[in-house]
């Protein structure tokens, strides 16, 4: 049976969660290569750096292009992701711009038109 995971940015979190049970994990302790890992670290960073910790609700990124390229990284990571972790692992992405879960690149390709 395959594990489900998905890679999802919150704050303050590994970008990673067991979709099965709420747990976050952590991308070293997936059979992972070392600049994945790393990448999914800085990820998450970039993620954290646009929250407001005096008003939440203000956060987000200062503009379009930087939630364009941030959602790109997103992508591009979890493409590597399904691509090192199969066949074990099956691996959705919650986009950030479209606010859904996706489980096949092709449902990318439709609603962001790539």
């Amino acid at each position: 049976m395959l594990k489900k995971i998905k890679l999802m940015p919150d704050y303050q979190c590994f970008p990673l969660w067991d979709m099965e049970e709420p747990d976050n994990i952590d991308p070293k302790d997936l059979p992972l290569k070392k600049a994945l890992i790393d990448d999914l670290y800085k990820w998450a960073e970039s993620f954290d750096a646009v929250l407001n910790w005096t008003d939440p609700t203000l956060s987000g990124f200062k503009n379009e292009q930087d939630a364009e390229a941030f959602e790109t990284e997103g992508i591009r990571l979890w493409l590597l992701l399904r691509e090192q972790l199969k066949p074990n692992y099956a691996v959705y992405y919650k986009s950030y711009k479209l606010h859904k879960l996706i489980s096949d690149p092709s449902q990318l390709q439709e609603a962001l038109r790539i």
